[in-house]
């Protein structure tokens, strides 16, 4: 047997005993780890958790099956869009067309002057590309129809918000919730940037509402470089919903709109448009380039404004097509064409003229928009916003006068004020604190009137009803919006403007 030294022995304690502190060591630790570990094995303390990365970036929320199908249906008509592109420079403006009030004009439209001189061989080419674009639309248009209905389901609202926006709408929803409506939104996102996870995931779930990501269904050639009113007509084309109630985030709706979805118009035409105060102002020669053989008829006077859009998606597919065509190519040609540089240029004249163009039944509200606002102290009325009334009311109205002839006979019905598209200033607590709209003379105001008024006209003081919305939405997303993190005591003065305007007035 061999033998050992008592140094060797010494020298084998010592190494056992230090392999055994070891292994003791470990074990504790490991009992350490776990009891910051449920029964899962996952940490149900934070300690273990690392710190979140300020910088880094939110988890974007990804398209799901039906929102897929959706994406590959706009794949296809993207590259006819694409392909029905226009071959010309940008159009250029020869001054702008006037601003006409609606209150001046009778009877159907007219043609407008011309402020674009266009070439015969600009008309040539635009006329070629719009051609290509709708040979497309005309050989799909009888599939259409199912085509729609497979892709989209149900009856909801749709708004394009993010940035700035945020606010206005969150207000918007919020009134939209206190008429008893229940349908659920989609608030579409034009960029990847504008996502913000607590209002994304908490504030507008909260309010029946989820984010949606416009560039996620974009593909090439037509992605990214769409912004600003072309995302209106994309909005809707995407959205899971058949039936739905478009919104700008500035429009406020002042009773439920659900049931102007089982009401004529609606159920005549299955689009449902509304009016701006100002006198049409299309190019005359859009017509042509469009392959109309002559100034279409019937149409009204004034132009539209697109605050608000109820459509059928199961019957308009071919016209919200239409509609992105002209918006996709809209700053250059066709806001020049429908517009020629009147007040409001933009997407506010592609959605009845997508109507007009595919032979689609469409309806307009008759009743003329109104304004909010306030007298100055030269009694000219500074605007807050437009009232649009309610379309089955409205339609009411004109069958009353239809009947035996009597024109009086539309005063005997009453047509509600169904939204205020409150857009100079709009519902943001930020920009309202900061940018001066509440004063005048020195003095606080009232944006949209009197008290006395509002109640005669709206059934309550319905500015009194918003801003009651607005100062809670500023109070709550004060330090948590973006877009007001960095303005300085936006409740307090929310609240000050609250107590000597609205307390006070009793």
């Amino acid at each position: 047997m061999p033998r050992f030294t008592t140094l060797r022995t010494l020298g084998s304690v010592l190494v056992l005993s230090a392999i055994l502190s070891i292994i003791f060591i470990n074990s504790a630790s490991l009992d350490k780890l776990r009891s910051h570990l449920g029964p899962s094995g996952k940490s149900s303390n934070s300690i273990l958790n690392p710190l979140p990365n300020p910088n880094s970036k939110p988890q974007l929320p990804r398209l799901d099956p039906v929102q897929e199908n959706i994406k590959a249906f706009w794949g296809t008509w993207s590259r006819h869009i694409h392909n029905g592109r226009p071959h010309i420079a940008p159009l250029q403006l020869f001054g702008n067309a006037p601003t006409i009030h609606g209150q001046k004009l009778s009877g159907f439209r007219k043609p407008a002057g011309d402020y674009l001189h266009l070439s015969t061989d600009n008309v040539a080419s635009l006329t070629n590309s719009h051609r290509a674009f709708m040979t497309k639309l005309d050989k799909a248009r009888d599939s259409l129809g199912d085509t729609a209905r497979k892709l989209y389901d149900g009856t909801g609202i749709v708004i394009v918000a993010g940035g700035e926006y945020f606010g206005p709408t969150i207000v918007s929803l919020r009134m939209i919730r206190r008429t008893g409506c229940t349908l659920p939104v989609e608030v579409f996102l034009g960029a990847r940037e504008e996502y913000e996870p607590e209002i994304c995931e908490n504030v507008l779930p909260a309010l029946n509402a989820r984010c949606v990501l416009i560039p996620s269904f974009l593909l090439p050639p037509l992605s990214p470089d769409v912004t600003h009113y072309q995302l209106k007509s994309l909005a809707l084309i995407f959205s899971r919903f058949r039936e739905v109630l478009y919104l700008d985030s500035d429009s406020i709706p002042l009773l439920d709109p659900t049931p102007m979805f089982q009401e004529r118009p609606f159920t005549d035409s299955g689009l449902v448009l509304w009016p701006d105060f100002w006198k049409a102002t299309e190019n005359p020669g859009f017509w042509t380039i469009a392959g109309l053989e002559k100034f279409p008829e019937n149409l009204p006077p004034t132009g539209g404004e697109a605050g608000q859009i109820l459509v059928d998606k199961g019957r308009h597919l071919q016209t919200l097509l239409t509609a992105a065509y002209y918006n996709i190519f809209g700053p250059g040609w066709y806001y020049e064409l429908l517009s020629q540089g009147a007040l409001g240029m933009g997407d506010k004249e592609t959605f009845l003229t997508a109507a007009v163009v595919t032979g689609s039944k469409w309806s307009r509200v008759h009743k003329a928009v109104e304004t909010v606002g306030y007298r100055k102290i030269d009694e000219k009325e500074k605007g807050g916003g437009m009232v649009q009334f309610h379309p089955g009311d409205d339609l009411a109205s004109q069958l009353a006068a239809s009947t035996g002839g009597d024109a009086n006979k539309k005063d005997d019905v009453k047509i509600r004020p169904a939204f205020i598209h409150a857009n100079t200033p709009k519902m943001n607590a930020g920009h309202l604190v900061d940018e001066g709209d509440l004063m005048y003379d020195g003095k606080r105001v009232r944006l949209w009137g009197g008290k006395k008024n509002s109640v005669k006209r709206f059934g309550e003081d319905i500015e009194k009803t918003v801003w009651k919305e607005l100062v809670d939405v500023g109070c709550k997303l004060a330090d948590v919006m973006r877009e007001w993190k960095s303005r300085e005591n936006v409740c307090q003065r929310l609240k000050e403007h609250w107590k000597e305007v609205f307390e006070k007035d009793v």
